[in-house]
């Protein structure tokens, strides 16, 4: 079966979508430390602010954890609140609204839920951006995260999780502090990407490609010198999330950044990808990044479901 393939406004002037970004409790937080998008704090603690750039901010009383580990996400809409409004009137409006959190905690499996079903009144695509705890943090805060996850996958458009697990791969070899900064730099790259290539006449596309498949994995590729566009792929289908069957994605974006590109080079790359997912729709665009010079760097997406953890 050849892949199903669909070219998003990656080479077109049209409206790009304006993202804001939020971060909810410590890994949240940190995760929006050096974003340069316009964004949001959500913490439970003063101290988590004191690095952040946000000049907004909403700190959480006990009281309000608890309201929120007790209403369920789907109850939000039809409950009048102060919180519920003071989040309102912080966040405002965007085309695309990323939550950053890691789950597992109360902050995050709990308000994050209740945050993203707000933001769909305020935003066109809810993207949530998601830590997962380590394995080795015992099956009760696994439980709580995948509690958490399933509420996300509800109330947000996508899901894009990164289990911890997966550093001790990228960065076997670096103290903690310095293998999660890596890690909140790869979260940053799929909002940095997709407000380069995605118009907003393209996110109800992306809505309805990745509605029956809202949890999504990533994974990253450079590539540089000769075959650059399969080595990118080959890096990025080794991604340490992709712990899976990759006969079974049925949808996928991919991104195409370099510091010169052309629809060959995007060519060449999509024929690659949709050889490897041959059930999977692709939606793909490629976009320019004079950081990269003479790499070039794949982003893919792949909806995957809700036993993959």
């Amino acid at each position: 079966m050849r892949s199903e393939l669909l070219a998003m406004g990656g080479f077109e002037k049209k409206t790009r979508p304006r993202v804001k970004v939020v971060g909810i409790g410590g890994a949240g937080c940190n995760a929006i430390a050096n974003s340069g998008f316009e964004s949001i704090s959500i913490c439970t603690a003063a101290e988590h602010f004191k690095r952040l750039r946000t000049h907004k901010r909403i700190l959480l009383s006990d009281e309000q954890i608890l309201f929120m580990r007790d209403t369920p996400p789907q109850m939000i809409a039809s409950i009048a609140y102060d919180w519920k409004d003071e989040v309102i009137e912080t966040v405002g409006e965007a085309d695309i609204m990323f939550l950053f959190t890691g789950l597992g905690g109360e902050t995050g499996s709990f308000v994050t839920p209740i945050v993203s079903q707000i933001c769909k009144k305020l935003s066109k695509m809810v993207v949530a951006s998601i830590a997962l705890p380590f394995s080795v943090e015992g099956s009760q805060r696994k439980k709580v995260a995948m509690g958490g996850l399933s509420n996300l996958i509800w109330s947000s458009d996508l899901a894009i999780t990164y289990p911890n697990d997966g550093l001790l791969k990228i960065a076997p070899n670096l103290p903690l502090a310095h293998a999660f900064s890596v890690m909140d730099n790869i979260m940053m790259i799929p909002p940095g990407d997709m407000e380069k290539v995605l118009t907003v006449e393209d996110l109800h596309q992306v809505r309805n490609s990745f509605s029956g498949a809202k949890h999504a994995r990533v994974g990253i590729g450079m590539g540089e010198g000769d075959e650059r566009e399969l080595k990118a792929v080959d890096e990025a289908f080794s991604s340490p999330w992709f712990n899976f069957d990759l006969s079974r994605v049925g949808v996928a974006m991919v991104i195409v950044s370099s510091s010169d590109i052309a629809q060959s080079t995007v060519q060449k790359v999509i024929g690659d990808v949709s050889y490897r997912l041959p059930n999977a729709k692709l939606l793909y665009s490629g976009c320019t990044d004079s950081s990269l010079q003479d790499r070039l760097r794949i982003t893919l997406l792949v909806g995957v479901s809700l036993d993959v953890f």
